[in-house]
């Protein structure tokens, strides 16, 4: 069975999760969910988690199209009411408890042709690998991502990681790198992409077609790499960060925000690359003593 990434729920209402997980029911309380899927594709029939007001237009536009929503008490006024909404002072915690409940298919790994797959790597469930697809040593694919959420009383709980990992036709991972496995939908690897050694993947990425990572660099999850990305040796991108097409980040970078396409940015934190010089230059000055 070939993972279709989608994560399937049993079909208890609103009402019924609330009960359950807590948290208030301010409308659809009888509807029961089939689906929970990021709010950017949910759909009628299907729950969608808004977690952060960076999802606010979105889930407007999901609850138009039918879509539950569970929104977090913090954001719930800028929310519209929709037909079914359910607010809670911890989302993130209730969605990992909706989660731990799923119908989702322990599905081998699918590998397309002409693919070198090392040994001692290691692809996880619901991992799908295309053709021509090249894996080295160590490398460890569908691993699930790093997730936590606090609850009532401050309790803690793991983020189930059920939406596997993707990865395109003719991509190259090198050895002893880590793809971590999408939480609601799966962590993609696109066409041609390139990753060198030891560079790590966060859950729910997108790196763009062509994209070429040097060693050693690390994503944070939800970061989205457009078409054509050159990323140096040990930056690092912080999570949720969008990197245009044909952008360019030099090496030892710490990328905290959106970078433009084709930008090339520089520095801790990143800028653009002839501003981090110029105040390098300038730091250098005022700091050094004349030789």
């Amino acid at each position: 069975m070939t993972w279709d990434g989608v994560v399937r729920l049993r079909g208890e209402s609103l009402d019924a999760l609330a009960a359950r997980l807590g948290g208030r029911v301010l409308a659809g309380g009888r509807m029961a969910p089939g689906r929970i899927v990021p709010v950017a594709h949910a759909r009628d029939g299907d729950l969608a988690p808004v977690l952060s007001g960076r999802f606010v237009k979105e889930a407007g536009e999901a609850a138009r199209r039918g879509a539950a929503l569970l929104v977090d008490a913090a954001i719930a006024d800028r929310v519209g009411r929709g037909d079914a909404l359910w607010v809670h002072e911890h989302a993130t915690w209730a969605m990992a408890g909706v989660l731990d409940a799923a119908e989702v298919p322990d599905a081998p790994a699918a590998v397309g042709a002409g693919c070198v797959i090392a040994p001692s790597a290691v692809l996880g469930p619901r991992v799908v690998v295309g053709a021509r697809v090249r894996i080295g040593e160590g490398a460890v694919i569908g691993n699930p991502g790093f997730g936590w959420a606090t609850g009532p009383g401050g309790a803690v709980r793991a983020v189930p990681q059920l939406g596997g990992v993707v990865i395109e036709d003719d991509v190259s991972i090198g050895p002893l790198c880590t793809v971590d496995a999408g939480t609601l939908a799966p962590t993609r690897v696109r066409r041609g992409a390139k990753l060198d050694a030891h560079v790590h993947v966060g859950h729910n990425g997108d790196l763009g077609e062509g994209c070429i990572l040097a060693a050693q660099v690390g994503l944070a999850g939800s970061v989205s790499l457009g078409r054509g990305v050159l990323v140096g040796g040990q930056a690092g991108i912080a999570d949720h960060v969008t990197v245009g097409d044909g952008a360019r980040i030099a090496a030892k970078s710490g990328v905290i925000g959106d970078v433009p396409a084709g930008a090339v940015v520089a520095g801790y934190p990143a800028v653009a690359r002839a501003r981090w010089l110029r105040g390098l230059a300038r730091l250098y000055r005022g700091l050094l003593p004349p030789e």
